[in-house]
């Protein structure tokens, strides 16, 4: 089939996009198109890859041994960003790396890494802008705020929005990603909102009214986050909450 199909379908997330990657080189073809289940043309064909977390920690690893620990963050990095294409240029660059090592990194002469210094640099500007532009609605057992950010900046603004002493148990959910941000009590998470039954909210206030209920009374699975990286050589279980789709 890889032979004939040259359009690749993978679960949302950046383990399933580097099984997919895994896939492509394996068959060592040139991808016509890489996306997500939930965005895939219903009238084409794609080759769905299954995600495997062994798969995907030994391409993750892979990349660090043959490019550096610099690009591994890159990877991870680019895969927030809205870029055209994502999933086509996050392969290339991947596949540049596997072929000429960690030099890459600071490259700026090919189009390939142009692009993709350019949307990292756009990734972390959105970031720091949204982190102190936050409007949260107070109410009486939490805080919260509906954030709809081009790039999926909740993965690399969590920790410091946690961290604020001035909030308590709080949610923030990115209604563009689908993605929910949340703290109850000691624990937090990083929760992919698609499959969740729930009507998504457009303001803090609904926020409050809808997911907060959901998540203290636990009316649907919620995931909580622990580690949220990929460690080269240890395997973990599958923890769909780290790296969400654009």
């Amino acid at each position: 089939m890889d032979g004939y199909i040259r359009r690749f379908s993978y679960d949302g997330t950046l383990e399933g996009f580097l099984c997919t990657a895994l896939r492509i080189l394996r068959v060592k073809t040139m991808p016509d198109e890489i996306c997500p289940e939930y965005r895939a043309d219903a009238s084409a064909e794609y080759v769905p890859v299954r995600t495997s977390i062994s798969e995907a920690e030994y391409v993750y690893s892979l990349i660090g041994r043959r490019g550096s620990a610099e690009v591994q963050q890159m990877v991870s990095d680019l895969f927030l960003t809205d870029t055209p294409d994502m999933e086509k240029l996050l392969f290339e660059m991947i596949y540049l790396a596997l072929r000429d090592g960690g030099k890459i990194a600071g490259d700026y002469s090919s189009d390939v890494m142009r692009r993709v210094h350019g949307a990292i640099r756009d990734l972390y500007r959105e970031a720091q802008s949204l982190l102190v532009n936050i409007e949260f609605f107070r109410g009486e057992e939490a805080s919260c705020a509906v954030i709809d950010p081009r790039n999926s900046v909740l993965p690399l603004i969590r920790k410091p929005l946690l961290k604020r002493i001035d909030l308590d148990d709080v949610i923030v959910f990115d209604k563009r990603h689908c993605l929910m941000l949340g703290r109850t009590g000691d624990r937090d998470m990083l929760s992919d909102m698609r499959r969740v039954a729930l009507t998504m909210p457009d303001t803090g206030k609904e926020a409050y009214n809808v997911l907060w209920p959901a998540v203290k009374g636990a009316k649907f699975e919620v995931r909580f986050a622990g580690g949220t990286d990929i460690v080269p050589g240890r395997r973990r279980d599958y923890d769909p909450l780290w790296s969400m789709a654009c």
